[in-house]
C-alpha cells in the first residue's frame, strides 16, 4: 500500500483536532522502494497558522507568482417562500486568478470572472429568458466581474467589499477541504420606489458557500506550486435586477461545480465560442484594468435607457 494513503483513523483524528486540522502532514509517497527519485514531501504542521495558510493556498490558488484558470457549471433555481423551487437557467462560468506571494502564508490576488447564461442543464446560450413567475420574455444580461484585488494572510482577508472568508479546513480521506463563506447585505442599487419591476427590495442579500479540495499528496509535493483542485459552490442571492421580479419574496439558489483547467483553449470549442461571443472580456485580462460588475453595468444601462425615454 502506498505511503501516500491517509487512513480513516488519521482523517477522524484530523477532524477531532481542536478547530484546526491538527496533524503533521507529510506522508506523500516519496518513491522509496520503487526505484523512483522523488523529492521528499513537505513537512507541514497544520496546527501552525502559516503552514495552514500555505496548504490552504495551494488548494485555492498558487503559492507562486502565476495565473490559475478555473471553469465551473452553474444551475440556478428560483426559491419563493412556501413554494416549490423552480429550475431557471444554467451558466458557463470562467475565472482567471493572478496570484502573487507576499511572504510565506500571505498571498495577493487579482481576480477576473465572467459567465454566460444557458438554457437549464444545457450548454445552449440564451439571449432572452422566459420568466416562469411573470410569464414575460426578458433580455438576459451576462455576468462580468473584475478585476477584484484581495490579500490572504494566515488570520485575515483584505478586500474592498465582499470576499470569501476561510472556515475551518479538514482532511477527509485522501483530500484536504477548504471551505469558505461570503455573506453580505447592502442597499439595493434598484430601490423599489424608483424601480418597482427591477428591484428585489431595499436591501440586496448575498450568501455564497464554497468548498475547494485537493489531494494531500499534491499539497505536500514540493514540485507543485498549485494542487489541482475540485470546486463546489452553493449560493442564495436576491433576484437579479434583469429578472424583473417586481419585489417578489425569495431569490435565486445556485449550485456550481468545476475544476482548474490549463486555459481557455482547453475548453470544448462550443463553450470557448460562447465566452468569445458573450463575455469576450475574459480573453483580455492583460488589459482589463477598469473594475466591472454586472449589477453596476446593468444599473448604468437602465439609467441611460430611462434618460432616452426607452
Amino acid at each position: 500500500m502506498s505511503q501516500s494513503r491517509i487512513t480513516r483513523r488519521r482523517a477522524v483524528a484530523a477532524l477531532a483536532g481542536g478547530g484546526a486540522v491538527g496533524l503533521v502532514a507529510g506522508c506523500a509517497d516519496n518513491g522509496a522502494g520503487s526505484g523512483q527519485n522523488k523529492p521528499e514531501p513537505l513537512q507541514l504542521n497544520l496546527d501552525d497558522p502559516i503552514d495552514l495558510a500555505y496548504a490552504r493556498q495551494k488548494v485555492i490558488g498558487s503559492v507562486a507568482e502565476e495565473e490559475i484558470h478555473s471553469f465551473l457549471r452553474f444551475h440556478f433555481y428560483g426559491q419563493v417562500p412556501g413554494e416549490k423551487a423552480r429550475p431557471l437557467f444554467s451558466m458557463n462560468n470562467y475565472i482567471v486568478d493572478q496570484w502573487t506571494p507576499v511572504e510565506r502564508g500571505t498571498y495577493r490576488l487579482r481576480h477576473w470572472e465572467v459567465g454566460y447564461y444557458c438554457a437549464f442543464d444545457t450548454d445552449e446560450p440564451i439571449e432572452t429568458w422566459l420568466n416562469p413567475y411573470t410569464k414575460e420574455e426578458l433580455e438576459v444580461f451576462q455576468f462580468v466581474l473584475g478585476p477584484i484585488e484581495r490579500e490572504y494572510s494566515p488570520d485575515s482577508v483584505l478586500a474592498p467589499g465582499l470576499a470569501p472568508i476561510p472556515l475551518t479546513s479538514h482532511i477527509m480521506g485522501p483530500r484536504f477541504y477548504v471551505a469558505t463563506e461570503a455573506i453580505s447585505q447592502v442597499p439595493n442599487l434598484f430601490q423599489p420606489e424608483e424601480w418597482p419591476k427591477r428591484s428585489s427590495g431595499k436591501m440586496a442579500n448575498w450568501v455564497s458557500l464554497q468548498t475547494i479540495s485537493a489531494l494531500m499528496e499534491d499539497i505536500v509535493n514540493p514540485e507543485l506550486t498549485s494542487a489541482p483542485s475540485n470546486i463546489h459552490l452553493q449560493n442564495f442571492i436576491s433576484w437579479g435586477s434583469w429578472m424583473q421580479m417586481g419585489g417578489r419574496p425569495g431569490g435565486t439558489m445556485a449550485r456550481a461545480y468545476g475544476t482548474e483547467i490549463d486555459g481557455l483553449d482547453a475548453l470544448p470549442k462550443h463553450v470557448h465560442d460562447g465566452f468569445k461571443k458573450y463575455t469576450p472580456e475574459i480573453f483580455e485580462t492583460a488589459t482589463w484594468d477598469i473594475t466591472r460588475f454586472d449589477e453596476f453595468d446593468y444599473f448604468k444601462l437602465m439609467q441611460e435607457r430611462r434618460a432616452k425615454g426607452e
